[in-house]
């Protein structure tokens, strides 16, 4: 259940019957009127919107018809030229061979001129091919022979074109001299006729303004804006500037709603916009028609505030002739709500009242016959509670970790067929004590010496599996080392800190792993910090979840993860959930963790 739905059912829990049935009256008063508000609200929000994207959508199929029809003309204006016999023969013609390049240019210009003399939006024509053959033609502009095009951001992609396509604008830096023009430029391949290969290019530059021209600044129902969209790089077009907030809510509604309709609704800054695209078909581009719900949505917020006025009339009315009639009928049950709210507390008080043989009456005798049971079961449900409790904390004591033991083993292996008795023993010694020390018979509690003898152990037989000693300093409050502390309670805080924050490459300087332990009136406060590489950030907002929540929420990451927590969610069981634990960390530079635990017998201890 949602927290919101679980705070509100505790709330209503904890209400008199007098309240609940008000409530009960109040909504059966309003909530028929909510509804059928929000049911003329829905369908003429639904209408309005139905209406005003049929306009948007007839509107944009226009347009996009429109530059479509035209991206379509200029395309085939070109068919004659890539059909020439003399332009065909073009295409194969080596790039060294000038001669023969300029002898075919001389025969098949005039076709191309042909084409290009009514059309005054075109600022030129590119040609480029595998060989590395490249020719312009433009009555204003020079090129500048010495421009790579492989290199260049938008013409580098020509050469994988394989479809008649539109580019987004840009300049044209490959001219000579001259201001270099904003242009679209419409890729068109050339197939060779007698091999079919596609190894030739021809570029149209169209005069940014042309295409643009071509979007209107508003519908001519409503306002709103009209934009050429490239979906493959998010760019917009559009005759005036676009929010970028704007742009950004709209590219992702584009890509969760717009899947299975052209029509779709989205939200940015507050206001509802609806959307309208049609594609066209030359190239990753949607011609997008944006525009404000504002005049729809102003009338769907006047009737919702008219709503609210009728349902206040209707609850005062329920307040004036419900409490009163309540007040009468429920004055039996006070008694027996004051009994109970004692019980509450802790306190078993019979209820004295003048029996009746009504449902009230039953009510009162049966309580103060369950007032005598609930005694004897509170006794038995805490020494239940209290068992469980300690079995908890033992398994979660008694828990250890395979792969380091595996590990270890593996490690006493090398060693022996090595024929180093001498580390071989060593380690079987340590490993003896670490493992007698985790599965000893006493409760779960050790004094703070063995603790970190284990912890030594633990350090030692890393040394081995590493070949280099880790910088570790500790310092003990000799009073401290008997005070009895959690078996494994420190040790996965020393683990995590060499597995995650130290590494072989780093030297005495770079990494100092310190455990201190202290007496501090009535506490005992461990700290154990490094200075290697930190707690990611991620990770430490699960840690800082996990404490917040007292170890009632868990994220996944734990599953794997289980060293932090089980030691915190022993800490818990063992001490309740006011201990301090805190764990701090900076990414490069460490990491601190803190406990102070109580220096007497902890609740669960033996």
């Amino acid at each position: 259940m949602p927290p919101f739905f679980q705070s509100l059912k505790h709330k209503v829990d904890h209400l008199s019957l007098k309240y609940k049935l008000f409530l009960l009256l109040v909504a059966l008063s309003v909530i028929p009127i909510i509804l059928v508000s929000y049911s003329s609200q829905y369908f003429m929000f639904r209408s309005s919107t139905k209406y005003s994207a049929s306009i948007s959508s007839q509107y944009v199929e226009f347009v996009s018809k429109d530059i479509t029809n035209y991206l379509q003309d200029l395309n085939q204006s070109f068919d004659t030229l890539f059909t020439n016999f003399q332009f065909q023969k073009f295409l194969t013609t080596p790039d060294d061979d000038l001669a023969a390049q300029a002898n075919l240019i001389i025969d098949f210009r005039p076709i191309l001129k042909n084409s290009l003399q009514f059309r005054n939006e075109i600022v030129g024509v590119l040609y480029l091919d595998q060989l590395g053959k490249v020719y312009f033609d433009s009555y204003q502009k020079a090129l500048n022979y010495r421009y790579s095009f492989r290199d260049d951001p938008i013409y580098g992609t020509v050469f994988s074109t394989t479809k008649p396509e539109l580019t987004l604008p840009h300049a044209m830096d490959y001219i000579l001299l001259g201001t270099h023009e904003n242009v679209f430029s419409f890729v068109r391949p050339i197939i060779n006729l007698n091999t079919g290969d596609i190894r030739s290019w021809f570029i149209v530059e169209l005069r940014e303004d042309k295409i643009k021209s071509m979007l209107t600044d508003a519908s001519p129902e409503q306002e709103g804006q009209l934009l050429l969209y490239h979906a493959g790089s998010s760019t917009p077009v559009s005759n005036t500037p676009i929010d970028a907030a704007l742009l950004q809510d709209f590219r992702k509604a584009l890509g969760k709603d717009a899947r299975t309709s052209k029509e779709f609704l989205f939200t940015s800054d507050g206001v509802t916009y609806e959307a309208t695209y049609a594609n066209i078909p030359y190239g990753d581009w949607k011609l997008v028609w944006m525009a404000p719900l504002s005049g729809i949505t102003k009338g769907v917020q006047q009737s919702f505030i008219l709503t609210l006025i009728i349902a206040f009339v209707s609850l005062a009315i329920a307040i004036v002739i419900a409490f009163p009639v309540m007040n009468m009928v429920l004055w039996p049950l006070y008694k027996l709500k004051q009994g109970m709210q004692s019980l509450g507390r802790g306190t078993y008080v019979p209820i004295k009242m003048q029996t009746v043989n009504d449902e009230i009456g039953f009510l009162v005798r049966s309580y103060n016959r369950m007032l005598d049971e609930l005694q004897q079961m509170e006794q038995e449900v805490f020494q239940s509670k209290l068992k469980e409790k300690e079995r908890e904390l033992l398994q979660l004591q008694a828990q250890i970790n395979p792969h380091f033991l595996f590990n270890t083993l593996e490690t006493i292996e090398s060693y022996a067929v090595r024929n180093h008795g001498d580390a071989v023993g060593e380690m079987v010694q340590s490993v003896s004590k670490m493992m007698r020390f985790s599965v000893r018979n006493d409760g779960g509690w050790a004094p703070l010496k063995e603790e970190m003898a284990y912890i030594r152990n633990f350090m030692r037989i890393h040394y081995y599996r590493n070949g280099l000693d880790v910088n570790a300093h500790f310092e003990l409050d000799p009073e401290a080392l008997e005070i009895p502390i959690m078996k494994l309670s420190i040790q996965p805080f020393v683990e995590n800190a060499i597995k995650y924050g130290w590494s072989p490459s780093m030297n005495a300087e770079e990494f100092l792993l310190t455990v201190e332990a202290k007496v501090e009136k009535e506490h005992l406060r461990i700290s154990i910090r490094n200075t290697g590489a930190g707690i990611p950030a991620d990770i430490m907002s699960k840690l800082s979840e996990l404490m917040a929540s007292k170890g009632e929420r868990i994220d996944p990451y734990f599953q794997r993860h289980t060293g932090i927590y089980n030691v915190y969610r022993r800490f818990l069981l063992a001490y309740g959930d006011s201990i301090p634990f805190h764990i701090e960390s900076t990414p490069g530079q460490g990491t601190l963790v803190e406990i102070a635990v109580p220096c007497n017998t902890p609740r669960t201890g033996k």
